[in-house]
């Protein structure tokens, strides 16, 4: 697993997915780049400029925070107070409206979001060891480059997912990079990013999402408040939900790609306990 202290082996992951996802979208064809992508509202050049606009804000929130300054830029909202959901129109337009209207050409689209990659991919190989974990900006909360690095490497991989699993229905991710995801959803402000509290929950919900190497994470919900961590070894006296997965199926599911009802009536995941637990996971996980 990964080592806070030693960010060469996520920066590693996160530049091996940089450039295949550059590469794999430098081999598309023209009118590839207008077909619908699984992400909602999205054509593949439409994700492809969401991901020089996250670029950019990477960027910007890196360099200000390495000038001392984890602030939010005028306009921004404060820390902790925005989730994809809630942003998630805005986010929309956006990427559209950039692509269409600052890219008329896609080969102006590719070069500049593949210089602004290897842009990014540089300051976050030039970060001195002790400013990992400084403060630095993002609405979803409390952030540093570190975390930053590990949000980039869910934009990557579930992006990459979008776009080339439209384009082939064999493509998946792979596995040790939705293994790793693993890590970045037990960081509370990464997925209390892509939560949504239910409103009607009046009682704490646990499931456990059980992987095909015998790891396993623990969901517990309640108040509000959102938790992911690593299920311990000790068995729980309560009752339980048992959801039995992939790491690629639980990626997926958590951002919304698939649907957990679905997955389940299509026999991708198996499930043991309180099959009420899975309206509330489609509930507190709406897309990002």
């Amino acid at each position: 697993m990964l080592n806070p202290n030693d960010p060469n082996t996520l920066l590693a992951i996160v530049t091996d997915s940089s450039n295949k996802f550059i590469t794999g979208l430098s081999n598309l064809k023209p009118s590839e780049w207008e077909i619908p992508s699984k992400c909602h509202q999205w054509a593949i050049k439409d994700v492809s400029s969401h991901t020089l606009a996250i670029d950019g804000f990477f960027l910007n929130s890196l360099s200000r925070a390495i000038e001392g300054d984890g602030n939010p830029t005028e306009g921004m909202p404060n820390p902790g107070t925005g989730n994809a959901r809630s942003m998630a129109d805005g986010i929309a337009s956006r990427a559209i409206q950039l692509s269409e209207t600052a890219f008329p050409k896609l080969e102006q689209l590719l070069d500049t979001l593949s210089n602004m990659e290897w842009d990014l991919i540089n300051v976050f190989q030039n970060i001195a060891l002790d400013n990992w974990h400084i403060p630095a900006y993002h609405p979803a909360g409390k952030s540093s480059p570190y975390l930053l690095l590990k949000m980039k490497l869910l934009e990557l991989v579930v992006h990459s997912w979008d776009i080339f699993s439209s384009l082939n229905p064999s493509y998946k991710m792979q596995n040790a990079e939705a293994k790793i995801l693993c890590e970045v959803w037990k960081e509370p402000d990464i997925s209390g990013w892509l939560y949504t509290p239910d409103p009607e929950q009046t009682d704490p919900t646990t499931i456990d999402f059980c992987f095909d190497d015998s790891e396993a994470l623990r969901i517990q919900t309640w108040r509000g408040s959102l938790h992911i961590f690593d299920r311990p070894m000790e068995k729980s006296t309560e009752t339980i939900t048992t959801v039995e997965t992939t790491y690629q199926d639980f990626a997926l599911l958590i951002t919304a790609r698939k649907n957990i009802h679905e997955a389940y009536e299509g026999n991708l995941i198996s499930v043991a306990g309180d099959k009420a637990s899975l309206d509330s996971f489609h509930k507190w996980f709406r897309g990002s």
